[in-house]
């Protein structure tokens, strides 16, 4: 009899613990994580992030949740006491849990372990990645001048990239520099997707030879950062402003009103703006084209030009050429054109000076004379040479009227007798 009462005790006494152990893995089994949120992607190293875990009730009972832990793994957690006491998650219901770590590892991946203690006995482990990876964004030159004229404004374009796995946001490029002046005190960019680059651009005017540097700050994260780049001024004269190059002169006069005809060319690497053409002392602009306006002479391009002004007594005359540069300054350039090779006589017609290149037209009231075997002539009919002309037709219809009435043949037969 006593036999058969302890069978029937260590009966109910496995029940109960089999009983036990299937409610204890029923719990374990109620709890899933739902989701897990590093902030931020990926942190650079010093960083502070955060890791956040959810979690979900999947049965039908609650249950008691003793504490939750996020155990370090080679990355340190800094409020690794916050959840020491939780409570109850009822059935369907979620929670969610924080924890602030920071990356004082080397870059990598890591797996610190969530935990989390259920107080009716069993626990829930999960593995959660987070990355160290510190590459910095990147900046660079797109377009800035060798050189940087004094004073006088220059434009320097950067490229700012990420190449970073994650987002970085509130990118902004601030120019510093000892004798340097920018018109934008900082350009903002803003987000920088991964793999995504933008420019900026600043307005440059320096006073002296320095250093510009170019600090670009950004966030990842929480966790703010910065990239340099620094690029040397020098002050000194460069070709690319717009440059005046005039050719093609040619100079013609009508009693005291001389013309000047030619070309204009912008031989810098900038446009110029406002070209127009006169002359200066000691000739006098006048009409019908005292001041010939050009407009915007891109690089490379020309256009022609008319002038017409008084030289009385002048021996050449100063063309001036006006224009402006980008940023509204007014330049001028001059050319001499010699006026000492023509002199006046009746009307001429064109002929181009020997050596100085200048090409002159004559007008009613000029020649030019100019070296050399051939034959020029003259403005007027007192150049012309008549005699010769007449002695020649004079002499040619003799020699036709002495063939036609055979003087010719009569001395061929003289001479054979």
């Amino acid at each position: 009899m006593m036999k058969h009462n302890l069978c029937i005790v260590l009966l109910l006494l496995s029940a109960i613990v089999g009983a036990a152990a299937a409610a204890n893995t029923s719990l374990e089994e109620q709890i899933a994580v739902t989701g897990v949120t590093v902030n931020p992607d990926a942190l650079m190293r010093g960083d502070t992030g955060t890791v956040t875990v959810e979690i979900k009730n999947t049965g039908e009972t609650g249950v008691a949740i003793s504490r939750a832990e996020l155990y370090p793994n080679g990355i340190s957690v800094v409020n690794d006491k916050t959840y020491d006491s939780v409570g109850t998650i009822g059935p369907g219901n979620t929670m969610s849990f924080t924890f602030t770590v920071r990356a004082d590892a080397s870059d990598g991946i890591y797996y610190p372990i969530f935990y989390l203690d259920l107080r009716d006995s069993g626990s829930i482990r999960y593995s959660v990645p987070v990355t160290v990876e510190s590459t910095e964004i990147q900046v660079n030159i797109v377009d800035a001048p060798k050189t940087f004229p004094a004073n006088s404004e220059d434009t320097i374009v950067l490229s700012v990239g990420n190449p970073r796995g994650n987002s970085v946001n509130g990118v902004t490029v601030t120019p510093t520099g000892e004798g340097v002046a920018s018109t934008q005190t900082a350009v903002f960019l803003g987000a920088l997707s991964p793999d995504e680059e933008k420019n900026a651009s600043f307005r440059i005017q320096a006073s002296q030879s320095t250093k510009l540097t170019f600090d670009v700050s950004y966030r990842n994260g929480l966790n703010e950062h910065h990239a340099s780049l620094t690029i040397p001024v020098e002050i000194g004269e460069r070709a690319v402003e717009p440059e005046m190059v005039v050719n093609n002169i040619e100079v013609a006069r009508s009693g005291s009103t001389v013309t000047l005809t030619g070309d204009v060319t912008n031989a810098g690497l900038k446009d110029a703006y406002s070209v127009k053409v006169t002359v200066d002392d000691p000739a006098t602009p006048t009409d019908p084209y005292p001041v010939y306006v050009v407009g915007g002479l891109e690089s490379d391009d020309f256009s022609s030009f008319e002038i017409t002004c008084l030289a009385q007594g002048a021996s050449s005359i100063p063309l001036l050429v006006q224009y402006k540069d980008e940023d509204g300054e007014t330049h001028s350039e001059t050319v001499t054109v010699s006026l000492s090779s023509t002199e006046q006589t009746g009307a001429g017609n064109q002929v181009q000076t020997g050596g100085s290149g200048v090409i002159t037209r004559s007008g009613p009231q000029t020649v030019t004379r100019s070296g050399g075997m051939g034959m020029s002539f003259g403005g007027g009919f007192a150049q012309v040479p008549l005699l010769e002309i007449g002695l020649v037709a004079v002499g040619g219809v003799a020699v036709a009227v002495a063939w036609r009435k055979g003087y010719f043949g009569k001395i061929r037969d003289r001479i054979r007798k």
